[in-house]
């Protein structure tokens, strides 16, 4: 059976006051140590700057541990190392080699360039001319010329040079200039004249990129 309420009540307030004087007592017994330590240890014959330091409690908090230091993760790691870039690829003799050869033939086919008019009206302008429609194509500005351009390029010593490219024959020359020359798909201003010529010297497209 459940105990009387009234029974249960005293019997909580009897524990509460037992609880309050144990560590009343508890309390008094702590105080009177602190009191009496002191005296025994002067008695011991200890210096009082001594007796001090033994009931300061800075000593016994560094005995306590703290936490220990934590390791960087892996990935903080990975990220540090990977700060520095890799050193450019030195290319071998044999790579410099055939970059030669393909830039004397490349020059040697630009000497001899041939643009005929359908190439340029029926392909390059209308394609790629101030004027076009055609979508995802970049286009020249309304004051360039063309044709005195891909003269400049394919004739200038500072064009960049390489293969053609998807394995098709052929070579391509590039010139930035100082100024915009084109217009991307996106609006944005392109410098760079890009002409592309087959192994023969006829010029095959030109258009302005980035």
């Amino acid at each position: 059976m459940e105990p009387d309420l009234p029974q249960k009540a005293a019997s909580d307030r009897r524990f509460s006051h037992q609880s309050a004087s144990f560590f009343q007592w508890k309390g008094l017994l702590f105080l009177f140590v602190l009191l009496l330590l002191p005296s025994a240890v002067l008695s011991l014959g200890l210096d009082p700057a001594q007796t001090e330091k033994l009931l300061h409690p800075a000593p016994l908090l560094e005995l306590v541990p703290g936490p220990a230091p934590s390791a960087p993760s892996d990935e903080a790691a990975s990220g540090i190392k990977n700060v520095k870039k890799p050193p450019a690829k030195t290319k071998s003799p044999r790579e410099l080699e055939e970059e030669a050869a393909l830039r004397k033939r490349a020059r040697r086919a630009a000497d001899r360039y041939a643009l005929s008019n359908k190439t340029l009206f029926d392909h390059i302008l209308a394609r790629h001319g101030y004027k076009t429609t055609v979508p995802g194509k970049s286009r020249f500005v309304k004051d360039f010329d063309v044709r005195a351009g891909i003269d400049f390029v394919l004739k200038s010593p500072d064009a960049r040079i390489r293969a053609n490219t998807e394995g098709r024959r052929g070579f391509i020359f590039e010139v930035t200039y100082h100024k915009k020359i084109g217009i991307s798909p996106e609006k944005k201003p392109l410098k760079t004249l890009c002409v592309v010529i087959d192994e023969a010297g006829r010029v095959i497209t030109a258009f302005p990129v980035k």
